[in-house]
């Protein structure tokens, strides 16, 4: 029973060997480029279908001719062994090329063969850098066109809501021609392009049917006459603004027509008479100043004071003690007073009425301390609601200079010093320098030390601090420098006058 179990066995062996060889067989007909390796279900037998592997009955076989049974038995197991080739058993193996690699690899040869099949271009070529540089100037300018339009809209909003023209001012263009000018008058401080569209917005306004004797065409005319005098051209400035002040005196003495110059603070600042003698008076004054006729500078500024104080008053009536903007605005009230305190002040000391003058000055260093203790207690104070300039910045040093000047032409060295060490720290700590006030308050500091020194008999010290005083304002690109030429060419006479005795 042993022998015959076993002998079945390698009869069923030999057979499924057999049974292989021919679907091996028929399998390289098909597709002889591909080999597999055979595993069978015991996997201690394998073969391999080569072409020259060959048993020697093989070849006999292959070339008898085959008959219509013949073909029908093959076609069956050719059936069976593609239905049976990747699923069961026997499993079947793609046989893949053997890749080698090499222990010592050469990084730019890989490189080099990685960049041969990816066919990696040079990305910094000269046409590349040309598309690039086309794309990012593209980006440029379509990045600089839409931030400038974005910054015009947002200018003419501000200008227009903050600015705002008169209602009874009519016409588009006319409107928008005040606002530009405007732009110009107040925020770029460029009077030579303000003063055009402030000449054409009157025109139209005139021929749209506007009243040339209301308050808005007044106050167009004194912009106008405003940008003349900042110019230069003064030509004809102290007649009409003389016979403005007229018409608005006498409208101050009746019931006001009053209308919103700043929405922002509609019913703290309003453009009435008597705001509109306050802006007058700061051309008007400064012309008559400067042709040294001081008993009407002196006329005007008092005019302009009691203008202030009427306005300050009506600011009062409606003020609100939990709004930070009544603070701002009666704030303004008095920087306006301050500032035509100290110009009514320089006009008494040309004068040579040192002690109005000094009683002046010292109005103006209080009206400064009471600005700075505001600052401290409510540091919301805002500069300005419109333009954002601090004029109250070296308002209080520019007094010091004048009583520094004052007790030094009465002889009082000593005293003098004492003013122009404060002075000289609030100009030398401020951040403005380029304050046209600051920039001549320091360079009075330094020419009253000269003129100490020259009183001191030290000249050489006086015309070194004399033409510090020069250099100063030359080198801020300041005007009206013939004091210090003057000082400068006394003292450098005086030396040669020494020296050849």
């Amino acid at each position: 029973m042993f022998q015959r179990s076993i002998f079945k066995s390698l009869q069923r062996a030999s057979f499924a060997c057999k049974r292989d060889l021919r679907w091996q067989k028929s399998l390289n007909q098909r597709s002889p480029s591909v080999l597999f390796f055979y595993s069978s279900d015991s996997g201690n037998t394998k073969s391999n279908a080569s072409a020259g592997s060959k048993k020697p009955g093989a070849s006999s076989d292959s070339k008898k001719p085959s008959t219509s049974s013949d073909n029908k038995k093959n076609v069956g197991r050719d059936d069976l062994a593609a239905e049976n080739m990747f699923k069961g058993s026997p499993r079947f193996t793609q046989v893949f090329p053997k890749v080698t690699f090499s222990l010592r690899r050469d990084p730019r040869a890989e490189a080099a063969a990685a960049k041969r099949s990816m066919n990696i271009q040079p990305m910094l070529t000269p046409k590349n850098i040309r598309k690039m540089g086309g794309r990012a100037l593209i980006l440029v300018i379509y990045f600089t066109t839409v931030g400038y339009i974005i910054y015009q809209v947002f200018t003419y909003l501000y200008l227009v809501y903050t600015w705002p023209v008169a209602e009874e001012l009519k016409g588009f263009k006319a409107r928008n021609l005040m606002y530009l000018a405007t732009y110009y008058d107040v925020l770029e401080s460029q009077p030579d392009k303000a003063l055009p569209f402030y000449e054409r917005a009157k025109k139209l306004f005139l021929t749209k049917g506007a009243d040339p004797k209301s308050l808005a065409i007044m106050h167009l005319e004194l912009n106008i006459d405003r940008c003349r005098y900042e110019l230069g051209q003064l030509e004809g400035i102290e007649e009409r603004l003389t016979d403005m002040l007229e018409r608005l005196q006498n409208m101050a003495d009746q019931p006001q027509e009053r209308y919103a110059d700043d929405k922002v603070a509609h019913h703290r600042e309003w453009l009435s008479s008597d705001m509109l003698i306050q802006k007058l008076v700061k051309v008007l004054g400064p012309t008559y100043f400067d042709q040294g006729n001081m008993d009407k500078a002196i006329e005007i500024y008092t005019i302009g004071l009691q203008a202030v104080k009427a306005l300050k008053l009506s600011v009062a009536e409606s003020f609100d003690t939990k709004d930070i903007i009544d603070y701002t605005t009666y704030d303004h009230m008095n920087l306006k007073e301050a500032s035509l305190t100290y110009q009514l002040g320089e006009a008494f000391y040309a004068k040579h009425d040192y002690k109005t003058a000094r009683t002046l000055f010292q109005a103006t260093i209080n009206y400064c301390r009471g600005h700075k203790s505001h600052i401290t207690t409510a540091p919301r104070l805002l500069p300005d609601l419109r333009s954002f300039v601090d004029g109250w910045i070296c308002l209080d040093s520019a007094a010091m200079v004048y009583l520094a000047r004052m007790l030094i032409d009465e002889g009082d060295s000593s005293g003098s010093l004492s003013w122009i060490v404060a002075g000289r720290k609030l100009t030398s700590t401020d951040q403005h320098y380029n304050n046209k006030l600051c920039i001549r308050c320091e360079s009075g500091f330094k020419t009253q030390l000269g003129r100490i020194a020259e009183l001191q008999g030290d000249y050489q010290r006086a015309l070194v601090r004399y033409r510090e005083a020069y250099d100063y304002l030359y080198l801020n690109f300041m005007d009206k420098l013939e004091d210090k030429e003057a000082d400068v060419a006394r003292l450098e006479a005086m030396r040669g006058q020494m020296i050849d005795n």
